[in-house]
């Protein structure tokens, strides 16, 4: 009796390892069969035999009921390719436990390796900047990174190298049982862009309050006008906010100076920011574009095509590297399983975007951090260099 009870027990065990195992390498078809429609996949890596094996290795070793395993087996399909706006996550589900990440650390151990590293270092101690909870980054494997809460000990997020200054992190999220990959996280100015995270409490001025004006244009000086452009999304709405807003103030910009500010712009698309292109390209006086590392998407397009101008100065810092092909539908697609949802990618790539792609757009003139306001500076080297 008990033989035969051991036989039904293996013969269940074996049976729900091949159920998950068929379920995981299900996700993994339909995640690669959505990637062959990309165009980034069709200007990258359609013809290249590597990721094809690449992909039959992975549906060979699926056999695993740890959900997490087969996430970080899903995203090795997403590594190879240069596209910073694709996203995979774990659908926020209640019922799934996440098991996090703790390692042991010992504070005094720490205290004493990071005491000495440079504040520009990418290991060390980091403040969240929503919270203000001390966390550490520290190396776990030749291209691996773990950022550790040290009040929780959690891992928060883990780093794998993809470049020279790049990362794509695997972002623990508070949602129920959800994980998100944050692509092309990097630190510029003490500060893990993409991840918002940040070295020391001194006050950073290459990063800007998200809460100030949407678009704006005011005079600093008779002879130095400031033009604000915090989006450029294309809803309707937006569209004609933007608009409404550029049809009042033109009249006004015809100054000898001209900053426009850039920073923190995360994209939209030409609908809305073409018109402001356009008016700058025909603009008679100096103009001098502020960027900063959340300068991303198609406000970096919008750099690349005023920067070789020879009234055209960028000042800043450089920005995201999150420029080429982009979403125009917005829509996302959940794997068979529903355990992952994948937001793809649907626009077109830009040739001459592609090598700014994770690099970002360096500007011209590079703006100290920490010592005051940008636009002081901006104002300072107006005054210096074009008096």
């Amino acid at each position: 009796m008990k033989k035969l009870i051991l036989i039904a027990l293996v013969f269940l065990i074996n049976f729900s390892l091949k159920a998950q195992e068929t379920q995981n390498i299900a996700d993994l078809d339909f995640l690669y069969q959505s990637i062959q429609k990309l165009p980034s996949y069709k200007d990258q890596l359609k013809h290249d035999s590597s990721y094809r094996q690449l992909y039959e290795s992975l549906r060979k070793d699926l056999n695993t009921s740890d959900e997490f395993e087969v996430y970080q087996k899903l995203l090795q399909l997403i590594y190879p390719i240069k596209d910073n706006h694709l996203g995979l996550w774990r659908n926020p589900d209640s019922s799934n436990k996440v098991s996090h990440l703790k390692p042991e650390l010992e504070h005094r151990q720490l205290e004493a390796k990071y005491s000495d590293y440079s504040l520009d270092s990418l290991e060390g101690f980091y403040y969240n900047l929503n919270n203000s909870a001390k966390s550490v980054v520290y190396k776990k494997s030749e291209n691996t990174y773990y950022l550790q809460n040290l009040n929780t000990k959690e891992v928060e997020a883990i780093l794998t190298k993809t470049g020279a200054q790049s990362f794509d992190a695997i972002k623990f999220l508070p949602s129920p049982g959800s994980y998100v990959l944050n692509r092309n996280v990097r630190q510029s100015n003490r500060t893990l862009i993409g991840l918002n995270y940040q070295k020391g409490i001194t006050q950073n001025f290459a990063a800007l309050n998200i809460g100030v004006l949407q678009y704006g244009y005011k005079k600093l000086e008779d002879h130095i006008g400031y033009l604000r452009l915090s989006n450029f999304r294309s809803s309707d709405e937006n569209i004609k906010v933007a608009t409404d807003f550029f049809d009042k103030v033109r009249p006004s910009i015809n100054g000898e100076n001209l900053i426009v500010d850039l920073r923190n712009n995360g994209g939209g698309g030409y609908k809305t920011s073409n018109q402001f292109i356009q008016f700058l390209k025909k603009y008679k006086g100096k103009i001098y574009i502020l960027q900063n590392a959340y300068t991303m998407s198609n406000a970096e397009q919008f750099i690349i095509d005023l920067q070789g101008a020879k009234n055209v100065v960028t000042l800043g810092e450089t920005t995201r590297g999150t420029i080429t092909y982009g979403s125009n539908q917005g829509k996302t697609l959940k794997v068979p399983s529903g355990r992952f949802v994948f937001y793809p990618t649907d626009m077109s790539g830009r040739v001459k975007d592609l090598p700014f792609e994770s690099a970002g757009v360096k500007p011209q003139v590079t703006l100290d951090a920490f010592s005051k306001d940008w636009i002081d500076q901006t104002m300072n080297y107006i005054k210096t260099n074009h008096p």
